[in-house]
């Protein structure tokens, strides 16, 4: 399968983008009370804030289990197995964050290998430290990459993870075609991302006043690609030869914790990069998931065998 190739000026433009929105201030703040998961969590009941709507310690407690629980269900729904020598035994984590979800991987699977990669230097920076003080460097590593030119082999990996990456991919169809080329015969792609509702037969594009709820809460300062809808990846998945392709919208499970997330950055620090914008964006994003402008897309397919 061919490779797209991306100029070495347009990466670092994109990685510096990563560096002045998410830089280890904002990692700092958020890793202090919400732990090192940076993305949503799985929420099985009604969150409920104390009696003034602030937050709490137990606020942060729901938000780091839910972000676990996240993780737990969709290798549940992705039928992965667990331990022994049926798990995965390798791994890809493309856009890991601060590696939260790779020592996830290397603790629960023991005979896996865990590579997370990362546009963001700041984010390998402190994932290797995470991981070298929980002793998984052995197992488990962290790479400056692009996801859109993934510096793997063909068939590599038999299980690849992308949580909440694709949002920051403008070239999907690339993305696609990398997850897919990396993945081992019979592998599976586990993908959650938010998108847009689907357009109706009727319609051609979403409302102005939806558009313009979509652009406050995706911005420049938040390093966002753009929108699309869920029929995209599935489209794409099939024009990459996948199979057992199976999506979900998730987002009655995870808009309750969104609420925390107001909170914590309303009561932050608003000189630290990124606070002010995720502080304006966070409430669109609640309002667009409560009105079915915005879904919490999961999605599953497998490489197949031959």
């Amino acid at each position: 399968m061919g490779r797209e190739v991306h100029g070495q000026e347009e990466q670092q433009q994109q990685s510096s983008a990563f560096e002045q929105t998410y830089g280890g201030d904002l990692f700092a703040l958020w890793s202090e009370s919400l732990g090192d998961h940076c993305h949503h969590g799985y929420y099985e009941n009604h969150l409920q804030l104390d009696g003034n709507g602030t937050l709490n310690e137990d606020s942060f407690t729901l938000a780091r289990e839910a972000a676990v629980r996240l993780i737990d269900k969709l290798l549940l729904w992705a039928n992965i197995p667990d331990g022994g020598g049926h798990g995965p035994q390798g791994i890809l984590d493309v856009g890991m964050g601060l590696g939260a979800a790779s020592r996830y991987f290397g603790k629960r699977f023991p005979h896996a290998t865990v590579q997370g990669i990362s546009l963001a230097k700041v984010e390998v920076e402190i994932a290797t430290k995470l991981t070298a003080s929980q002793n998984l460097s052995d197992k488990v590593s962290f790479l400056y990459a692009d996801a859109r030119t993934l510096p793997f082999p063909n068939n590599e990996y038999d299980l690849v993870w992308c949580l909440e990456c694709a949002d920051h991919i403008l070239e999907r169809e690339q993305l696609m075609k990398e997850l897919a080329r990396v993945t081992a015969p019979g592998g599976k792609i586990v993908l959650t991302t938010m998108c847009n509702r689907e357009l109706l037969p009727h319609e051609k594009s979403l409302s102005e006043s939806e558009k313009e709820v979509l652009e406050n809460i995706f911005s420049d300062d938040l390093a966002v690609a753009s929108w699309s809808q869920p029929s995209l990846y599935l489209r794409l998945a099939e024009e990459n030869g996948l199979e057992a392709i199976q999506s979900d919208n998730w987002t009655k499970y995870v808009t309750p914790g969104v609420s925390i997330w107001i909170h914590f950055y309303k009561n932050s620090d608003l000189s630290i990069v990124g606070v002010k914008a995720f502080s304006m964006a966070l409430p669109a994003l609640m309002k667009a998931y409560e009105q079915g402008l915005v879904e919490y897309f999961v999605f599953k397919a497998v490489k197949p065998s031959s």
